[in-house]
């Protein structure tokens, strides 16, 4: 886990809150979509605890000041991405509820995630990481779960599918759902 400077959280903000990489950074526009958007203001907030999460400690304490900020996060937003994952620029949501992110996770640029996705481990203290390339998109309920997992770059995974082996680049990837009846 690297140290993430000033220059690169401002990058962070200008792609994921001010709409792109091309927008001059200024904390006025920023401020307003903040005020607008949700999704906006839980990017702005996490990545900005991240950033401290990352800093070493000085005259003040920023990792129990990420903590602080991170838990008042989960608890406004229903979204539990924990500090320690590393996820490159340009995360976006459809719904905001239940997305939980592992810090094992390893997540390339563009990731777009649907409602109650799950990226975790299988048990607290595994070894193994999960890498997610960029170009990413999660349906809805999806469930990734494992170690030593990677999934490539422009993978589309449908809604309700359960991820524990390797996806390769440019792939869709789906669980096969069979209704069973019991007629009596």
């Amino acid at each position: 886990m690297e140290y993430m400077d000033w220059e690169s959280l401002k990058r962070f903000w200008r792609i994921e809150v001010m709409g792109g990489e091309e927008k001059n950074f200024n904390f006025k526009r920023m401020y307003r979509r903040l005020r607008q958007k949700e999704q906006e203001h839980y990017l702005f907030w996490f990545r900005l605890a991240q950033h401290l999460h990352r800093r070493p400690k000085g005259i003040f304490n920023y990792p129990k000041m990420a903590r602080r900020i991170h838990a008042s996060l989960v608890r406004t937003h229903g979204i539990d991405i924990m500090l320690a994952a590393e996820i490159g620029p340009g995360l976006s949501f459809a719904h905001r509820v239940g997305i939980v992110i592992a810090d094992a996770a390893r997540i390339g640029e563009n990731l777009f995630i649907r409602q109650n996705t799950t990226i975790g481990v299988r048990a607290s203290g595994q070894k193994g990481l999960i890498y997610v390339g960029n170009n990413v998109e999660l349906g809805a309920n999806v469930c990734i779960i494992g170690d030593n997992i990677r999934i490539g770059d422009n993978v589309t995974i449908g809604a309700m599918a359960f991820i524990n082996k390797d996806i390769p680049d440019n792939s869709t990837c789906y669980t096969r759902h069979v209704a069973i009846i019991n007629q009596k």
